[in-house]
């Protein structure tokens, strides 16, 4: 199976050195990092470098490019990059594909899927998400925060039994990297109790320019986040998703459990005048509440706040 990882940046750079160090000795699986630019040119030069509570290891995959023609023929991608690249990377990975390819998007929010339909029509578009803090220190270098390296995926719509028929082998694929890996019918759940705590939060950190703790600590912040959170809860269900009754608990507690004054990556981004996910992460909500007829407004102020000092 050749296995293209598409972006390496943190997220891309964590799963795509995991899974290379673990494929090394297979003869049966290819790893290809598709990026560009300074980062391709490191990783050319001098490997993958990435470090984390297990150690650090450099690892060179089967091929890194950022060519199509010598990417020549996917069977597993794996999307990995902001957002706001997503449709111009698929577009040029068209060539890539054939009518067996699946298709695994790791991103914030819970957009990724329709994009990648829209834009990969014959290819098996699974739903995805991964929980893990990493950064990217220089390109080709990136360092993870804490030890948590999760990944849920599956396809929506067939049961428990399916998935694993379907995607089974994908699984044991994804295992190889040491990360924790679930594969479950309820993919849309999960996307979207992620979605839950990462709109708002990314939200309301980066327009009262406070960490979580703050956020948390501060009567109007911890007010706006907790109106945010009832208006995508609400507009979840709007959309039959079958989130816990107790949704919001779980995710102020889970905000909670953070150490003090970390940042969200939206508001480390905007902090250092780079492109936000602004539009995927709240934009989202807002068209999309007034599509299904769900009041958002505070997530309506929030938008409206942050165009004024987010890179879109």
């Amino acid at each position: 199976m050749r296995i293209v990882i598409v972006g390496l940046g943190g997220v891309g750079g964590m799963v795509g050195a995991r899974l290379a160090a673990g494929l090394a000795d297979s003869l049966e699986h290819e790893i290809v990092f598709w990026c560009r630019g300074e980062t391709l040119s490191a990783i050319k030069e001098k490997g993958l470098e990435i470090s984390g509570h297990d150690g650090n290891i450099t690892v060179r995959p089967s091929l890194a490019t950022y060519s199509v023609d010598e990417v020549k023929s996917a069977d597993l991608l794996i999307f990995a990059t902001k957002n706001y690249h997503l449709e111009a990377a698929a577009r040029e990975l068209v060539p890539a594909i054939h009518n067996k390819t699946v298709v695994l998007p790791l991103l914030n929010g819970v957009s990724a899927v329709a994009i990648l339909e829209k834009q990969l029509p014959q290819c098996d578009v699974l739903g995805g998400c991964i929980y893990i803090s990493v950064h990217v220190e220089r390109p080709g270098t990136a360092r993870q925060a804490g030890s948590v390296q999760r990944i849920i995926f599956g396809k929506k719509g067939i049961n428990e039994a399916e998935n694993l028929t379907r995607y089974g082998g994908i699984d044991q694929i994804l295992k190889k990297s040491g990360f924790s890996i679930t594969l479950t019918e309820r993919i849309d759940v999960e996307m979207w109790s992620k979605m839950v705590f990462l709109s708002p939060f990314a939200g309301v950190t980066t327009l009262f320019k406070r960490s979580i703790s703050e956020v948390l600590s501060h009567e109007e912040s911890f007010g706006t986040v907790k109106r945010m959170i009832q208006e995508i809860e609400a507009l979840a269900r709007a959309k039959s998703i079958g989130l816990p009754a107790s949704i919001a608990d779980i995710t102020i507690e889970k905000a909670r459990s953070f150490a003090p004054f970390t940042k969200t990556s939206m508001q480390i981004d905007q902090e250092k005048d780079r492109q936000t996910e602004l539009e995927s992460l709240i934009g989202y909500v807002c068209r999309e509440g007034k599509a299904t007829g769900v009041p958002t407004p505070t997530y309506d102020k929030v938008y409206d706040g942050l165009t004024a000092v987010c890179k879109k």
